[in-house]
């Protein structure tokens, strides 16, 4: 198998489960009552998002 295709099939495995912890940290914050649980969910939100985008490139990398 060659070497793009088993880390295509990585990355986007990667990439489905950080869009899931990501779209998950966002409900909790919506959610969240306590103005400190918020920010900080809201924060790991974030963080998620740029690991969604950086998933993405990587996949983008492998397709040039």
């Amino acid at each position: 198998m060659p070497e793009r295709v088993i880390l295509r099939e990585h990355f986007n495995d990667m990439l489905q489960t950080v869009s899931a912890a990501a779209d998950e940290y966002n409900q909790l914050a919506s959610s969240a009552t306590e103005p400190s649980q918020r920010d900080q969910l809201r924060r790991l939100t974030r963080d998620k998002s740029r690991h969604v985008e950086l998933t993405e490139r990587l996949l983008e990398i492998l397709d040039e």
